[in-house]
């Protein structure tokens, strides 16, 4: 584990490679007068000579010079933010320079000459979360809207990132620890005969909080089924018999010639994944091997894992050609409905430019045996449809998470569990206060709820797992 200090920190916050600019991010109280030693300001507002002369939010142009050798490393733009206005909450310097890797690295080296020292991982968040400049939430999304690369995920992620859980939650701790105050009456209350009434208007006031803020959290934690598929992408497996067109819809679906299509059985032999967006959903969209009995062991391991890839798909489109009859329509469909359920199975009768499959009624029978009841006729090669297999696939994520807004979505597997944790704690706790002699398990396991709650915020997250989450960020957040 990393030896945090408050040293004054530096690191490259744009991406490696080469670039028209890059940005050198520099934190740490007075670290603008080790800059001093490397820079000279040649024109900024006021006058300024200097870095730690520049006003806060205020910009210069300025030069980096080896102090060593006193040549000119860079022209540069150099910004200035003070604590506690800024990103880390401390003193911070932005130096925008020009992006080869060479000036990059010489620019460290030479602020590693002033005393600044690389940041660790995730360092400058993992500050500002000290700092109180934002939650351990809104730190995590921090990363989230880095990775974004669809509208919907941008938005969750700078939903998180502003507060907007964070400030859910304290709501919700301050309504729970409310209960907990007049729970603690109840526990030191000398039962009275005159005082009973007074009793149980304070044990049905703590339901009552407790009960509201149980569809809070209730709701937040529903609305992981959606986060889930904004962070980790929806896994939508193509499965069925060789040369059924599965190749050919991700070619259609992808729009480019990802997989290779021949008339030959089994040239698709391992599994093929292309990331996707389906009206800002992001998919991963996933080619199989044809699902047939063979001899060839490198073939058999393919179709092996093309039903590891249905069983772990969050949807399955079985793709089914004109010729398929009804014996083979059963080859594998079986074992798989029964699997994962026949309502995320879509059957897909391709190639309908070619005509319709003569047996598909019959195949549609049997498929509605295993619960499948979902069925689609396209053409890849035409196009005929496939806006249709993109309603399916929005069909299913609006149905996920139906009453949370999709402006605040857990999308963090930790948060999840912290919270359905949390959830479980507080619906043992309703079930106490049922009984007023309940109220002393009432009390300790909405405690527990509260705990589990706060390693989300923060608020009760040990400094181990700070460090943990913290360097798993890039180094220059």
């Amino acid at each position: 584990m990393f030896a945090y200090d408050s040293d004054p920190i530096c690191a490259c916050s744009t991406p490696a490679g080469i670039s028209g600019i890059a940005v050198i991010r520099v934190s740490g109280d007075g670290c603008a007068l080790n800059i001093d030693k490397c820079a000279r300001i040649v024109r900024a507002a006021d006058e300024a000579g200097s870095v730690s002369e520049l006003k806060g939010y205020t910009c210069g142009f300025g030069k980096l010079i080896n102090p060593q050798t006193g040549s000119v490393v860079d022209e540069v733009i150099i910004t200035r933010f003070v604590n506690p206005h800024s990103y880390t909450g401390e003193d911070m310097v932005e130096i925008s320079c020009h992006g080869s890797a060479a000036v990059k690295q010489e620019i460290i080296r030479i602020l590693g000459m002033c005393g600044i020292r690389l940041a660790y991982p995730g360092e400058f968040s993992r500050r500002a979360f000290i700092n109180g400049k934002m939650s351990l939430a809104s730190a995590e999304a921090v990363m989230d809207v880095i990775n974004a690369d669809s509208e919907r995920q941008l938005k969750a992620a700078g939903s998180l990132m502003s507060g907007a859980l964070a400030d859910k939650i304290s709501s919700l701790e301050d309504e729970l620890y409310k209960a907990m105050a007049l729970i603690e009456m109840l526990v030191e209350f000398d039962h009275d005969d005159d005082d009973t009434d007074e009793e149980i208007k304070d044990a049905d006031k703590v339901s009552e909080i407790l009960k509201e803020q149980h569809k809070v959290l209730s709701d937040l934690v529903d609305g992981y089924d959606k986060g889930r598929i904004l962070s980790e992408r929806m896994r939508v497996a193509l499965i069925g018999l060789p040369n059924s067109g599965k190749s050919t819809l991700l070619n259609t679906l992808t729009g480019f010639d990802r997989a290779i299509v021949t008339e030959v059985a089994g040239t698709t032999r391992d599994t093929i994944e292309v990331a996707l967006n389906v009206d800002g959903i992001p998919v991963t969209l996933i080619d199989t091997a044809g699902l047939r009995k063979t001899d060839d062991f490198v073939e058999s391991i393919g179709i092996g894992r093309a039903m590891d890839a249905g069983r772990n798909a969050d949807l399955v489109f079985y793709v089914i050609s004109p010729d398929l009859d009804i014996e083979e329509a059963q080859e594998g469909i079986r074992e798989l409905a029964e699997d994962i359920g026949g309502e995320f199975i879509t059957a897909v009768f391709s190639k309908s430019d070619e005509g319709d499959n003569p047996a598909r009624e019959e195949i549609e029978e049997v498929l509605r045996s295993y619960g499948i009841d979902s069925f689609i006729s396209v053409s890849a090669e035409e196009g005929i449809n496939i806006d249709k297999l993109e309603n399916v696939i929005r069909d299913y994520y609006d149905s996920l998470g139906g009453r949370q807004e999709e402006g605040l979505l857990i999308t963090n597997a930790r948060h999840y569990n912290k919270l359905d944790k949390a959830l479980g704690y507080l619906e043992m706790s309703i079930q106490a206060m049922t009984d007023l002699k309940g109220v002393e398990v009432c009390s300790s396991t909405l405690r527990s709820c509260l705990d589990e709650i706060g390693e989300v915020t923060g608020k009760t997250v040990s400094a181990q797992l700070a460090d943990t989450i913290f360097s798993r960020f890039c180094i220059g957040k």
